[in-house]
């Protein structure tokens, strides 16, 4: 199956962004230390705590008008339990602006799925490594239906663009957003930097 225009052109305008996301935030290192890793979960909860209200409306409205398969889930929940686990409580929700539409929206979803992929790398990596996996289960949401989530969303931006409910230089726009508020929310902070 080759990629759809709309993935191409996403990749492109953020690959940039998302490769100095994975060198300056350090994720998974920060994942893999026991004495960081309760900040970086907590930074992926104001993370999703943040973008989920402001882009998941918007998009479910979209599949809904569509007739598409991807339905937005929250995955603050998750991390919150996770954060439980490593005996933190939840922090606020990054504040954020948000998409001003649908098309936009897909954008920030987009950031939001893919970090899903990269979670299920980064969790095959620290169990081959040995490594606790405690506070880390929102890594890998889905399990084996991660695929079929990426695939299901896959179509509605194509969908959505077919349908003219939104257009790629929207969801390039939302993608390029997205990837700045990750970047903004998942850095380390001056007391983690200290660790």
């Amino acid at each position: 199956m080759s990629a759809s225009p709309i993935l191409l052109a996403l990749r492109e305008a953020t690959a940039a962004a998302h490769e100095t996301l994975e060198t300056e935030a350090r994720i998974e290192a920060r994942l893999a230390s026991p004495e960081t890793r309760p900040a970086m979960v907590a930074a992926f909860y104001r993370f999703h705590a943040g973008l989920e209200p402001v882009s998941h409306p918007l998009t479910a409205r979209l599949n809904a008008d569509v007739g598409g398969g991807f339905e937005p889930r929250s995955r603050a929940g998750g991390i919150a339990r996770d954060l439980a686990a490593l005996g933190v409580a939840p922090p606020s929700a990054a504040r954020v602006e948000g998409p001003a539409c649908p098309g936009e929206a897909l954008g920030w979803v987009y950031v939001a799925e893919g970090s899903m992929l990269g979670g299920r790398i980064i969790r095959r990596r620290l169990t081959a490594e040995g490594r606790g996996l405690e506070g880390l289960n929102y890594l890998d949401p889905y399990g084996e239906e991660t695929g079929a989530r990426w695939r299901a969303f896959m179509t509605l931006l194509d969908q959505a663009c077919a349908a003219g409910r939104a257009d790629v230089d929207q969801i390039v726009k939302g993608g390029v957003d997205g990837f700045a508020f990750a970047h903004r929310v998942l850095q380390p902070r001056e007391q983690e930097a200290a660790a």
